[in-house]
């Protein structure tokens, strides 16, 4: 069973192969056609004037011929048409009509020919370049055989008559008909069945591409979501401890200013005691909206260090900067207003923070950053929460 996708593809290939043929039969054709106009130029120079006028008969058909072909030349090499999936069908029926046109001026240069001329080489050499050379289907072929054969016979029958010469040339055509059709269906078999295997294999590319592809991008969400923590939507520990690895690579290089800031909800555990661990939950939820927040911001990294607790590590930040952030996290908790009776700070939840600043040039500085972080947030909650503390170490 072939699928939409791939008799396309089949149909694509069909009419892009015949596309070029008639590009190659074109300048083929049109040699041949000029070689034999210049032998009929110098027979009209060099006999009498009755056959001279017999020849100029003949000449009109290869004219016509030849100016064909230098047509289709142009569509097929200069306009280069593109086949789409709109157009396709269209481009079957140009190809017909190329078949239709190409054999019916074979007859028309067979019954304008002279019997001393060979009749019939011409269109026998257009129904072998037909049948041999283009991938055609019942439809392309069978009206052109049927039409112009009816025609060229009875035009021979009008031309001679029951004469010798006719009989035999309708021997001729008789053999010459069956076997350029079969061939013809012979070469359709042949490429179809090709084309139908590479279909086949392209569509199992494309599936398999497809499929790694969604495969990969799987991988990437369930990388993502085990560095998430699921609660607050932050990045978790697994991901700082790998965060914490590139801040080591990257200090190979030069030792660069790193701050770390640690923030902490006030009274948090007197809130889940009050208000129920599904409430403190929220608040947990809410908080990490507003870190979010700050993070895409200032493009700093933020996580859950765990519990109430949530971190911040910035790189590169001068003092003011880093402040102007403890502050608007400060701000934006506060403006959520969630309410805090057990508080013995604010009627809402408010957050102390600690941060720290210093050179880092080892793994041993990422961590003891933090921790200096932390030792400036316990000295905020000594002397009453609800505030910031920010030390620097150069």
């Amino acid at each position: 069973m072939v699928s939409d996708s791939q008799s396309f593809y089949i149909h694509k290939a069909k009419i892009q192969h015949n596309f070029r043929k008639i590009a190659l039969v074109s300048k083929v054709m049109t040699g041949i056609v000029l070689f034999i106009l210049l032998v009929e130029t110098v027979i009209f120079i060099f006999t009498k004037e009755q056959a001279s006028s017999e020849i100029l008969t003949n000449v009109w058909g290869y004219l016509l011929l030849l100016a064909f072909n230098l047509i289709c030349h142009y569509y097929i090499q200069v306009k280069r048409v593109n086949v789409t999936e709109e157009n396709y069908r269209k481009m079957d029926l140009y190809i017909m009509l190329y078949i239709g046109t190409l054999t019916s001026l074979g007859v028309m240069i067979a019954l304008t020919s002279q019997p001393d001329n060979n009749q019939l080489m011409m269109y026998t050499l257009i129904m072998l370049i037909c049948c041999s050379y283009f991938v055609l289907t019942n439809k392309q072929i069978l009206p052109p055989i049927v039409i112009t054969s009816f025609v060229l016979v009875t035009g021979l029958y009008v031309m001679q008559g029951n004469s010798p010469q006719f009989y035999g040339q309708l021997l001729y055509l008789a053999i010459l008909f069956p076997i350029t059709y079969l061939l013809s269906r012979a070469f359709y078999f042949s490429f179809h069945h090709m084309n139908k295997m590479q279909a086949r294999l392209k569509s199992e590319i494309d599936m398999t591409r497809k499929l790694s592809q969604e495969l990969s991008e799987a991988n990437q969400k369930l990388a993502i979501q085990a560095s998430l923590d699921p609660l607050t939507n932050l990045y978790n520990r697994r991901a700082i401890n790998e965060y914490m690895e590139q801040l080591e690579a990257q200090m190979l290089d030069n030792p660069y200013l790193l701050s770390a800031i640690v923030l902490d909800i006030d009274y948090f555990k007197l809130y889940n005691d009050t208000y129920g661990h599904t409430s403190g939950d929220e608040v947990l939820r809410k908080i990490g909206r507003v870190l979010k927040g700050v993070a895409t911001k200032y493009n700093v990294f933020a996580a859950r260090w765990g519990g109430e607790e949530f971190t911040l590590l910035i790189v590169e930040q001068q003092e003011d900067k880093i402040r102007e952030i403890c502050e608007e996290m400060i701000r934006e908790v506060h403006l959520l207003q969630i309410e805090h009776k057990a508080s013995k700070v604010d009627r809402v939840i408010t957050v102390s923070i600690g941060a720290h600043t210093q050179i880092v040039a080892t793994a041993n500085d990422i961590l003891l950053c933090i921790e200096q972080a932390d030792m400036a947030l316990y000295s905020v909650k000594e002397k009453g929460r609800n505030a910031f503390e920010h030390k620097m170490y150069m």
